[in-house]
């Protein structure tokens, strides 16, 4: 056995422990900060603890690890469907931090924390143990951006429906004109408006852009513009018109409040029941049931 065979086989043995070790620290310091988040909010405490931030950008950093190893064990970004969980989970953490420090506040971190490690956690069963993630059969610089084009959006939309939700508790206390639980914990409705509008306003330019690269990759490696017998076809432009209404209500009508917040919990809820659902019952390009 060579020098240089051997020594391949000691990084693969390292990467494959380093890897474990990530998943495990990342995904045990979101699930603490989960709780560490949650336990804050309903103590109601204002402001900011930096313990929650500091665990969070422990699992944050383990977990940067984890998607570095597999990018250097594929040779390029793994876009499988074994690494979307934690690569979504990954870009809503990097929001949340920029809108945490910004902001100075902890409260929509009740919410998304545990969305960043339910999505984590559901990764760890195909990950680990895992010595090598094999990269997606379809390759290309329009198949890239349009997977990652799609992610953004969605990871947008998440944060988009998180305030939304948070926006028609607050607001239902306050037309009750009984401020109490949420009225205590919550920012104020114009900050989670603003969260709300300009997320879903991201999100869709994003997800525009993915329909656009889409189409391109499509024509140049299926030889079509439009997959039309793709069973994902339906919940992505039924997403794209409620997101667009939600744009068009907002900037032609005058929508804001409760009605935009209605809009965005709508969108976000055929994402996360549609996409899986397809995938599940229905075979096409997209292996979301895998």
């Amino acid at each position: 056995m060579t020098f240089g065979r051997i020594a391949r086989r000691l990084l693969s043995f390292i990467g494959s422990y380093s890897l474990d070790a990530a998943l495990i620290i990342s995904g045990l310091s979101y699930l603490i900060s989960s709780i560490l988040y949650a336990h804050r909010f309903q103590r109601a405490d204002e402001g900011q603890s930096k313990r929650n931030l500091a665990l969070l950008l422990v699992g944050f950093a383990a977990q940067s690890v984890l998607l570095g190893i597999l990018t250097y064990e594929a040779g390029t970004v793994p876009l499988t469907t074994q690494v979307l969980p934690t690569l979504c989970a990954w870009l809503v953490v990097i929001v949340y931090i920029y809108l945490e420090v910004s902001t100075a506040q902890q409260a929509l971190g009740a919410l998304i924390v545990p969305i960043v490690t339910l999505l984590h956690l559901l990764a760890i069963p195909d990950l680990y143990g895992t010595e090598r993630v094999m990269p997606v059969e379809h390759s290309g610089g329009w198949f890239r951006l349009h997977v990652l084009a799609y992610i953004l959006a969605y990871v947008a939309f998440a944060i988009s429906c998180v305030s939304a939700v948070m926006y028609v508790m607050l607001l239902g206390e306050i037309q009750k004109k009984h401020l109490g639980y949420f009225y205590e914990r919550l920012p104020s409705l114009d900050s989670l408006n603003q969260v709300n509008n300009r997320a879903a306003t991201f999100g869709f330019i994003l997800l525009t852009a993915g329909v656009g690269s889409s189409t391109v990759w499509a024509h140049q490696e299926l030889d079509t513009v439009w997959v039309w017998g793709e069973p994902t076809v339906a919940p992505l432009l039924l997403t794209w018109v409620i997101y667009a209404g939600h744009l068009w209500a907002r900037y032609m009508s005058g929508w804001q409040g409760r009605r935009a917040a209605l809009l965005s919990i709508a969108g976000f809820t055929v994402v996360v029941l549609a996409f899986p659902v397809v995938g599940v019952f229905f075979s096409g390009v997209h292996p979301f049931g895998n």
